[in-house]
C-alpha cells in the first residue's frame, strides 16, 4: 500500500513537472513571437519603455508645440501622476547636418508606472505617431524598418504584416471602409494603428504603442 502511494506521488509529481515544462515552452515561443515597436529616427532606434531622460541622452529635443525649436527643459515639467498616462503629446526634434534640431514627424506621450507621482524624465515612453505625409524636414523615420512615406494603405498592411504582426478581420474590414481609413494590428501587449487619406490612399499617420 505504501510503495502504491509513492508511486502515485512520484506519477503526481512527474505531471506537475510537465505541466510547468509546457507552460515555459509556451511562453516561450508567444514571447518570442511578440513584434515590438521601435522607431527609428535620424539612424537611432527608439523603443516602447525607455524613459525621456534616455530619449534626450540619445541626442534628441523636445517641445510641447511646433511653435518652439526643442527648447523645453525637461527638467522643469510637472510631475507625472502614478499609475497614469499622460494626455500630452510631445513632440520629437532631431539634429541636423547644420547643429540645428529640426522637428522629426514624431509625436510621443508618456506612462508613469509607479504608484506615486515621478518626474517627467523619469517616466517611460508608451506611445509614438509619426505622420509620413507631414514633412518640414529630411529626417527619414522608419517604423520597424518600414519606410511609410507616399506608402498606400494596402501597401502598409502588407509590410506590417510581413512582420507577423495580426490585424483583426472584422476590424480590418470596419475600418477600411471608414472615411479615415483606420485599421488596427496587435501583437502581444502592442498596437499598430495606421491612418490613411481617404482621396489618396497614402498613408498619414502611423501609431505604435503599448496596451496600458
Amino acid at each position: 500500500m505504501e510503495n502504491e502511494k509513492k508511486q502515485k506521488s512520484k506519477s503526481s509529481n512527474l505531471l506537475f513537472i510537465v505541466f510547468i515544462l509546457i507552460l515555459i515552452v509556451g511562453a516561450f515561443f508567444y514571447l518570442r513571437g511578440i513584434v515590438k515597436p521601435k522607431v527609428n529616427v535620424n539612424g537611432t532606434t527608439l523603443t516602447i519603455n525607455m524613459t525621456v531622460q534616455e530619449l534626450v541622452d540619445a541626442g534628441f529635443a523636445i517641445d510641447d508645440s511646433l511653435v518652439g525649436r526643442g527648447d523645453m527643459d525637461i527638467n522643469k515639467q510637472p510631475d507625472i501622476p502614478g499609475e497614469k498616462y499622460s494626455s500630452t503629446f510631445y513632440y520629437l526634434y532631431a539634429p541636423n547636418e547644420h547643429g540645428y534640431y529640426d522637428y522629426a514627424n514624431v509625436i510621443f506621450s508618456v506612462f508613469n508606472k509607479d504608484v506615486n507621482s515621478a518626474e517627467f524624465k523619469d517616466c517611460q515612453i508608451y506611445s509614438y505617431r509619426y505622420d509620413p505625409s507631414f514633412q518640414l524636414s529630411d529626417v527619414p523615420v522608419l517604423i520597424n524598418d518600414i519606410d511609410f512615406a507616399g506608402v498606400t494603405k494596402e501597401e502598409a498592411i502588407a509590410a506590417i504584416e510581413e512582420l507577423g504582426i495580426k490585424f483583426d478581420k472584422d476590424d480590418k474590414e470596419e475600418f477600411m471602409n471608414d472615411e479615415r481609413h483606420i485599421i488596427f494590428g496587435h501583437s502581444g501587449d502592442f498596437s499598430y494603428i495606421i491612418e490613411t487619406d481617404y482621396t489618396t490612399g497614402e498613408v498619414t499617420n502611423i501609431e505604435v504603442k503599448r496596451d496600458l
